[in-house]
């Protein structure tokens, strides 16, 4: 933008030299025909008339002229200022973000270190969506002035679009960096809570969020004389484009350390390290490899049963379906490796339906076999229950399309589901219930409201975490099993049924039979099975 206000400056300036020589030849040519015809002292006087009126004529051209190059300037700098600043904040724009970050790596004498922070507002898109645009505006504007007003000086925060925003912190070590980061974010949060603003009250009381507004952010270290160093001997051209070569890359790689909170707990902070980068490129390969192994049939369903230990001996009483991945690419996958990056890409919801899918095309042939089926137990993702009409849908199409009754169907959720969206999974919940399935929570007593979760989810079923169990021994005290007992208890109350998870000793057996325990799951009578074994339990109906 300089480059091209130089040249219309030049183009003036030339323009008004051109017209002075121009006057000045046609002066001297009037005067060399006057002379010529008139006598000299008339002449003389007509002349110096001419060079008074061509003089003023000067002038004003080059009183023009400067007007208008003051005017161009006016209007560069006006269309400077009008990108360096964001309308809606009156923050700084990614244009003063580059500048700055040139100011801070030309400034030999500050040797503070910084820490690049990009940060997003959870869930913003759902506010335009649903409460429209001009109450997601006065979010975004509230958000700046917050975040701007926890800065220390010498620290500047910038809106770049949407619910991005940028901050550059004054960095100390990388454990005081995180709890600064986390404690401007929660300090934002806490600010948006306490205020009066109907729009926001509303967002978060019954609306979008679940009483309190949250962000994701991901932080780089600027270590700012390192990096001067390297760009010693740069020319000023030089220096400008490296400059804005490092800020996009440091502000690249912040984001990926924010993208790496998303779908966690609220107010998640992450700074990034080499190794994000070499999980995004393996992720990478993960998401393209998705809808080509669905396609290959590369998913394949484990079955791992479930025992009643009520009578005198344990009887099969079921399974849970868990899914495997064996790509052709990446060979065999557990769970653990693509579910968490499905919950955050979105594809959790279809690979919650293509385990649906398998789970009745082998219950279907089971059963065409004549065989006596026990109900197996399906789980569900965050995001799937997030979209609960669609996915409801769909089971209730697959069970007509194979004819399989509804009680041999029971669905899972992890208790960690309830954290940030326990509204969601009510609802959940009730609609499962509607529709004449049951529900179990699974990894019971891993979160931290487990007790009051039991008051306001209504479930059928819970699956006590393997954690429960693992201090178990054979000589263990009454007082020592007095949480497993109460817990055990409670849920016998509220007609809720028990299964213990990870049980791999005949003793651990024989505690909880005594305690109440309705079934077991564990290695001690089975690990996950493939559909051929697992068929091999199941016996022909009665």
């Amino acid at each position: 933008m300089s480059k091209i206000a130089m040249q219309r400056s030049n183009i003036i300036i030339v323009l008004a030299v051109i017209t002075s020589m121009g006057l000045f030849a046609l002066s001297n040519y009037m005067e060399f025909q006057l002379m010529s015809v008139l006598p000299k002292a008339e002449s003389l006087a007509i002349a110096n008339y001419l060079n008074k009126g061509l003089v003023a004529i000067f002038l004003l051209v080059a009183i023009s002229a400067g007007y208008s190059i003051l005017v161009e300037k006016k209007r560069i700098h006006e269309y400077h200022e009008r990108n360096i600043k964001d309308n809606v904040t009156q923050l700084p724009s990614i244009v003063g973000y580059n500048k700055d970050f040139l100011e801070l790596l030309s400034d030999s004498k500050n040797e503070q270190d910084y820490i690049m922070v990009t940060l997003d507002i959870d869930k913003f898109k759902a506010v335009n969506d649903v409460f429209g645009f001009a109450c997601g505006t006065k979010i975004i504007r509230m958000v700046g002035e917050m975040l701007s007003n926890n800065l220390k000086e010498g620290e500047q925060c910038y809106r770049i679009n949407g619910d991005v925003f940028y901050m550059l912190l004054k960095s100390q070590e990388r454990s005081k960096d995180y709890r600064r980061i986390r404690n401007i974010l929660d300090n934002v949060s806490m600010e948006l809570v306490s205020t009066n603003d109907e729009d926001i009250q509303s967002n978060l009381h019954g609306g979008i969020y679940n009483h309190m507004i949250s962000f994701s952010a991901g932080g780089m270290r600027i270590c700012a004389k390192e990096l001067r160093e390297d760009l010693e001997g740069c020319t000023p051209d030089e220096l400008q484009e490296r400059c804005r070569e490092l800020a996009a890359r440091f502000a690249d790689n912040a984001n990926i350390a924010r993208k790496r909170g998303k779908s966690e707990n609220v107010n998640t902070v992450y700074l990034f390290d080499e190794s994000m980068r070499r999980e995004i490129f393996e992720e990478k390969k993960i998401e393209d490899a998705f809808l080509i192994g669905i396609e290959r049939g590369e998913f394949m369903m484990y079955y791992q049963p479930k025992f009643c230990i009520g009578g005198d001996e344990a009887v099969h009483g079921g399974a849970e379906a868990l899914i495997r991945w064996n790509s052709d690419e990446m060979g065999f996958m557990p769970p653990g490796k693509f579910i968490p990056l499905f919950e955050r890409d979105g594809n959790a919801v279809r690979l919650d339906m293509h385990v649906m899918d398998l789970v009745c095309q082998n219950i279907c042939e089971w059963r065409s076999k004549g065989l006596e089926i026990y109900p197996i137990s399906v789980n569900v993702t965050r995001p799937t229950m997030q979209n609960g009409a669609g996915y409801l849908q769909f089971v209730k199409e697959k069970l007509f399309l194979y004819d399989i009754p509804q009680d041999l169907i029971e669905f899972e959720v992890l208790e960690s589901s309830t954290g940030t969206d326990e509204d969601v999974v009510i609802d959940f919940i009730n609609e499962i219930h509607k529709l004449g399935f049951k529900i179990a929570m699974d990894d019971f007593g891993t979160g931290c409201s487990s007790l009051g979760l039991l008051n306001r989810i209504p479930l059928d079923i819970l699956k006590f975490d393997k954690s429960f169990f693992d201090s178990m021994t054979i000589n263990m005290s009454n007082q020592d099993i007095a949480v497993v007992r109460y817990m055990m208890m409670m849920a016998k109350d509220l007609g809720i049924k028990t299964v213990a998870e990870g049980i791999e000793e005949k003793f651990q057996v024989d505690i909880l039979k005594d305690l109440g325990c309705d079934m077991i799951q564990g290695y001690y009578f089975s690990r996950p099975l493939c559909v051929e074994d697992y068929e091999k339990m199941l016996k022909p109906a009665q």
